[in-house]
């Protein structure tokens, strides 16, 4: 299974003298305004929602390393994370494990910006610094830590994060994610998840 897989991967980063690093990344976008996932609407009809104004959005595609950092991530203003930041932060990853000296682990689910040509591509031309563990599909909620730090970050930092402009929140939340990648500052955050319990599987491998 790769639950287990996955456990064993962990025990064997964390032990003197490992000689790799184990990875967990995954893409997401972080909303000014709520998004509203699914609807139901009369057949035909659009489904037209009023909002306080116009939405603001930043796409990410971010890694870090288990069990708490560092962590790496590259970004798009306004829109999605797409392929183009799959590679970037693919090159961040590979970069790091020239300067380690050690061969990184890359847990990583299905997800069209990981899979395209051009990502697998990358992925092939840097197999001698990263390996991919592919998720099985539909496990990424379950199997992926990060999408459990993705989160808590939207619960409890962007969801109260306050600009002076609508147009300042992008920023805001590059120079958030930007604190993060310092040394220490992930574990910081984690912490509080790992206390409440929020997540069984984080919890028993932490």
């Amino acid at each position: 299974m790769a639950q287990e897989r996955l456990w064993r991967l962990q025990r064997a980063s964390l032990r003197s003298g490992a000689t790799f690093e184990l990875w967990y990344g995954d893409g997401v976008r972080f909303d000014l305004l709520p998004v509203t996932t699914y609807a139901y609407r009369l057949r035909g009809q659009p489904l037209r929602i009023e909002t306080p104004g116009k939405n603001h959005r930043v796409g990410v595609c971010g890694a870090f390393r288990y069990p708490d950092g560092p962590f790496q991530f590259t970004y798009r203003l306004w829109k999605n994370p797409i392929t183009e930041h799959t590679v970037g932060l693919l090159n961040l990853l590979a970069a790091r494990a020239r300067r380690t000296g050690k061969k990184i682990t890359l847990v990583l689910d299905n997800g069209s910006t990981f899979t395209s040509k051009r990502s697998r591509a990358e992925i092939h031309r840097l197999r001698e610094w990263i390996q991919v563990f592919w998720l099985p599909t539909y496990t990424s909620e379950q199997l992926n830590l990060i999408e459990n730090l993705w989160a808590h970050l939207k619960r409890i930092y962007f969801s109260r994060m306050l600009t002076k402009s609508l147009n300042e929140f992008p920023a805001a939340v590059i120079q958030l994610l930007k604190r993060l990648a310092i040394p220490g500052a992930l574990r910081r955050v984690l912490k509080p998840l790992r206390q409440a319990g929020g997540c069984h599987y984080l919890r028993r491998v932490a």
